[in-house]
């Protein structure tokens, strides 16, 4: 099997594709939240915003793409708002059920909340749609995007990296 060529730099097209399919999650699960009310929507938002910074801080921080273009740009976002961590941290993190669970949130309470809103409020396509597209994008997109697009290519995958066996299917980059 050929050899995947590793990213110092993703391309910025990889980058755009990543953040729209992510934001198109992030947009479509607020809208349901944003439905059932105002304050549900803001906060839903907010936890949005929590996660991603988290993700910033306890990982990206110390990744070898920390000011640097990784497949999603957060080497270089996370430049900007915090100061670069310890590389050996980021090999030192393992990943178990418990880590998955704020992503699986992400999905599941724009899910739990919109199958609430299609049985009190009647059926509305929009909610619908917005309900399928993260499950979609989290059975089928995802995969893809992170198992064939981004993480196969990742520098720090072939350093250390505790989610890369994860969406590679507990391969390595040296396949």
């Amino acid at each position: 099997m050929k050899t995947p060529k590793i990213y110092d730099g993703y391309p910025v097209g990889l980058i755009l594709l990543a953040n729209i399919l992510i934001l198109a999650v992030y947009v479509a699960s607020a809208y349901i939240l944003f439905a059932l009310s105002i304050i549900t929507g803001f906060l839903y938002v907010a936890y949005l915003v929590l996660l991603e910074l988290y993700f910033l801080k306890e990982g990206c921080i110390h990744c070898c793409y920390y000011g640097n273009l990784c497949a999603f740009g957060k080497g270089a976002v996370a430049a900007l708002f915090f100061k670069e961590g310890d590389p050996e941290k980021f090999c030192e993190r393992e990943l178990g059920f418990k880590d998955f669970i704020p992503q699986v949130l992400v999905v599941l309470i724009p899910l739990i909340v919109g199958i609430a809103l299609l049985i009190s409020r009647g059926f509305n396509l929009l909610i619908f749609i917005a309900m399928i597209y993260p499950v979609f994008s989290w059975l089928a997109v995802n995969p893809i995007l992170y198992g064939k697009l981004a993480c196969i290519h990742c520098k720090q995958g072939s350093i250390c990296c505790p989610a890369f066996k994860f969406f590679t299917k507990g391969g390595t980059n040296d396949e």
